[in-house]
């Protein structure tokens, strides 16, 4: 057998993986609220092999923020399948978001 194939079409790209995520948010406010809904529906919907989410409120564990960088909430760091990618903002632009996270749009609708 032989480990040579074709490299998929740029839009068939999907990550096998699973994806690590961090998501910092500033506590409760409407702003990181929406930000975590819309990442979620995003995941559920498009994250084949599915993804681990793990939440920091900026305010309860600064330590993270610093350690990470962050200079701005909301933020995503998606830690695994590398590269390593930072986004920033609301993820209202779903087609960018997923791209950024290697995922295509899923066709298939619930």
């Amino acid at each position: 057998m032989s480990n040579l194939s074709e490299p998929p079409a740029p839009e068939e790209v999907t990550t096998s993986e699973r994806l690590q995520l961090t998501l910092f948010v500033s506590g409760a406010s409407p702003t990181s609220i929406r930000a975590v809904q819309r990442l979620r529906d995003l995941c559920d919907k498009n994250c084949p092999a599915g993804y681990d989410l793990e939440i920091v409120d900026i305010y309860q564990q600064p330590e993270k923020v610093a350690s990470a960088g962050v200079v701005a909430v909301p933020t995503l760091i998606k830690e695994l399948p590398l590269p390593v990618r930072v986004l920033v903002g609301g993820f209202t632009d779903g087609p960018r978001v997923l791209a950024a996270l290697g995922l295509s749009i899923s066709t298939t609708e619930p």
